[in-house]
């Protein structure tokens, strides 16, 4: 049992003061610099709910169930529902980051007429703020939502961004510990980007997306800027807007997947695997070597290949011998690409194979749970318990060269069209073009995490581009 020690009784360091005036002193609060930004976005909260709680409240409430609103397309009974099952860390997301919005762009109502939040802040009747706090507040007027790509990641530190509307911005390193844990090269993200002592931050208010949910806003916003307003602050204002609906869309209404579509022929994309057992090898590999439209070999597979209209060479059909030495596979992206596939492969190796079984897979499946939080990571197809894994290695580092043979010189959609030896040109092109690269590996290490196999190297495209990580 502990004694409590009466605050006039002799302290009991010994000092010989009373205990009130030595070791139970309270401690003094510290000193906050006058350069310190930390508490300028709750300082200015606490003078508005003070000042104009009204107001202020009901600005924000508004921006709220605007904006949630809108993700349902005006379906107040959706909406509702929506955010009645909400968990309370995404609902404490939401508060942070429209009130951030408001206190950067926003407006209330002060004695009957609208007056922008900053500028009731900054101004001469606004709370008493340290040279920081008012730098950090006056920054968040001035610095604009922007949608980033992010390109590269160091967890726990930062990570590196390329604008994803204006390219020709040059890359921005940024100091950040926690959201740079749970994201990852390839992924957007809706940030303030600010200045402070030297470096880059993101305010408190971040927006991190889906590699999907990312993508489709891109996507939005450019088709809005396509036709820009002659005001260049409603375009501003119209990013922000847009970058805040979609990062709340895809918590509060998941839109349905696309309909995926081969580049070519326009047919629905699906990954079909006809499997063949062979009976002479050296028939088959022989009919195969015949073909002028087919390159490969025993070894690495072979590849039935076309020109397209715009002069670039594409794969119609990949045969993948298996490791076990008893099957192939032939690989396509369509029904009808199946269907034609099967018939040419059966019509020149005859006798030399037998069919076996089709499989079929949806890519939709996959990309329904890819980089969602919360939801169920769908595993990579397990490898058979008989397969050498050394041979499905290089079977695999095979068939990623042959895909990546001419990967530098193809347009790339991440690349807005351009090929990556063409991107490389622009201010922010070898960052670019290095991010994609980070995120092609990262995808190949997790797959071969979960195959329990050997990570394939893409350093041969950084090499073909003459770049160094």
């Amino acid at each position: 049992m502990t004694l409590k020690i009466g605050r006039n009784e002799p302290c009991t360091c010994g000092s010989g003061k009373k205990y009130k005036q030595c070791c139970g002193k309270p401690a003094a609060a510290p000193e906050v610099s006058p350069d310190s930004t930390d508490g300028a976005v709750e300082r200015a909260v606490a003078w508005l709910a003070v000042q104009h709680r009204k107001a202020f409240v009901a600005a924000l409430e508004e921006e709220i169930d605007s904006t949630v609103l809108a993700c349902f397309d005006e379906d107040e009974e959706a909406a509702d529902a929506a955010m009645a099952s909400i968990e309370l860390e995404l609902w404490q997301q939401i508060q942070l980051n429209l009130t951030e919005s408001l206190l950067a762009v926003g407006d209330i109502i002060v004695e009957g007429e609208y007056r922008r939040v900053s500028e009731l802040l900054l101004g001469r009747h606004g709370p008493l703020l340290t040279v920081g706090q008012r730098g950090w507040l006056a920054q968040l007027a001035e610095k604009p939502l922007r949608l980033y790509d992010i390109t590269d990641v160091v967890p726990g530190s930062g990570m590196t961004l390329c604008d994803a509307l204006d390219v020709e911005q040059p890359p921005i390193v940024v100091t950040e510990h926690s959201a740079s844990r749970g994201v990852r090269p390839g992924q957007q993200i809706g940030a303030r980007v600010m200045a402070v002592a030297g470096h880059c931050e993101f305010s408190a208010a971040i927006y991190p997306f889906s590699m999907m949910s990312g993508r489709a806003v891109l996507e939005d916003l450019r088709g809005m800027l396509a036709q820009p307003s002659p005001h260049d602050a409603d375009n501003v204002l119209m990013v922000e807007y847009m970058i805040i609906s979609g990062w709340l869309t895809q918590h509060l209404r998941p839109a349905p997947l696309p309909q995926l579509v081969h580049a070519t022929s326009g047919e629905a994309l699906l990954f079909i695997s006809d499997h063949f057992e062979v009976l002479d090898w050296d028939a088959l590999a022989g009919a195969l070597a015949a073909l002028p439209d087919v390159e490969g070999s025993l070894e690495a597979g072979w590849d039935r290949l076309y020109v397209g209209a715009d002069g670039q060479t594409r794969t119609l059909a990949t045969v993948a011998p298996q490791p076990d030495g008893q099957r192939v596979s032939l690989l396509t992206k369509t029904a009808g690409l199946a269907d034609s596939g099967r018939l040419w492969f059966e019509g020149l190796a005859g006798d030399a194979v037998r069919f076996l079984l089709r499989e079929v897979s949806d890519p939709r499946g996959v990309l329904g749970s890819a980089d969602v939080p919360g939801a169920s990571v769908v595993p990579a197809p397990s490898l058979p318990a008989d397969m050498d894994p050394k041979a499905l290695e290089d079977a695999i580092e095979a068939i990623i060269k042959r895909k990546y043979a001419n990967w530098a010189d193809e347009p790339v959609p991440a690349l807005n069209g351009q090929t990556p030896r063409q991107a490389l040109a622009g201010p922010a092109g070898p960052e670019r073009v290095k991010g994609l690269l980070r995120s092609y590996q990262i995808g190949e290490q997790r797959m071969a995490e979960m195959q329990g196999r050997r990570e394939i190297s893409y350093q041969f495209l950084w090499e073909e581009l003459g770049l160094v990580r």
